[in-house]
């Protein structure tokens, strides 16, 4: 069997550079799934149906679009999909250094506190909301147009600031597929969340979890959806599913029922009840389509 890996994009931005800038007009989307150390901020017009895809999340886009990702391993791209034929892109991309953002320096001073909360949530990849998206266009265009080098980093930070209060903005990618940990601000929380990711392949029970926190049943359900914004049984198909997701890609040999009952399912039916209403594809489909999408290298 051919050996099938991602693609690790070169982006050529130098030591001496703090970010670039690219500005595009184009009718389709052909660059493979890849990965890349930098930073980035990919802004899209005009592209409707096409096909952004972010670890294991797949969904079609609308008429704008902005994603931020700053995980070096998490796997990315937009695809044609259903994209209409002679469609007029415009696409800008920033990319930009981790280095800017290193611990210790302003990245650590309160100011700077809802940057590093965003940049950190965009190692799973983040999509702005639409209001943000049209609040941020200004500072883009201005950003591509600016020829004095320090006003360009203020444009720059300014707009970070403005992405950084998106209160809509969405996750997209779930961490037990990015290799990433999640960071929750409660110990109880973490607590759970990482004896789920340790344990999902086996039944956990709601009593159980309780118990390891020192919580009766309604009172832990009531706290895991207030912390997390799910129950405590969605929360564990979510790690199950990415999970899954993660599998269907990595171990083409085994079949889907055996990814199913490897990562907690124990009846194949609802396995790919939940994956599709999680995904939009059942395991079959998503397998499928990821696959097409890697490149041989």
């Amino acid at each position: 069997m051919a050996n099938y890996n991602i693609l690790t994009e070169v982006p050529p931005i130098s030591k001496q550079d703090s970010f670039v800038v690219f500005e595009r007009r184009k009718s389709n989307f052909n660059f493979p799934v890849h990965i890349h150390s930098e930073y980035e901020l990919n802004y899209i017009i005009g592209a409707r149906g096409a096909r952004r895809i972010v670890g294991d999340h797949v969904a079609d886009i609308g008429d704008r679009e902005m994603v931020l990702i700053t995980g070096s391993n998490l796997e990315h791209a937009w695809m044609d999909g259903d994209l209409a034929s002679g469609a007029e892109i415009y696409e800008v991309t920033i990319q930009f250094s981790p280095e800017l953002f290193q611990g210790g320096g302003l990245i650590d001073r309160k100011q700077f506190a809802p940057i590093k909360k965003m940049l950190q949530d965009a190692q799973h990849g983040i999509a702005f909301s639409e209001k943000t998206i049209l609040q941020s266009e200004p500072g883009i265009h201005q950003l591509i147009n600016s020829t004095d080098n320090f006003n360009s980093i203020l444009i720059f930070l300014s707009l970070l600031n403005l992405l950084a209060h998106d209160r809509a903005y969405t996750v997209l990618s779930h961490s037990h597929f990015s290799k990433f940990e999640d960071t929750y601000d409660s110990r109880r929380v973490r607590t759970v969340m990482e004896y789920l990711n340790n344990n999902y392949q086996r039944p956990v029970r709601l009593g159980e979890m309780a118990a390891m926190v020192n919580m009766s049943e309604p009172s832990f359900s009531r706290f895991i959806k207030r912390r997390t914004g799910y129950n405590f049984i969605d929360c564990l198909n979510n790690i199950r599913i990415s999970a899954a997701s993660r599998l269907l890609i990595d171990e083409p040999a085994n079949t889907i029922a055996e990814i199913a009952y490897k990562c907690g399912f124990n009846n194949l039916s609802n396995f790919n009840r939940i994956f599709k209403k999680r995904k939009g594809y059942t395991p079959h489909d998503f397998r499928e389509y990821y696959d097409k999408k890697k490149i041989i290298i």
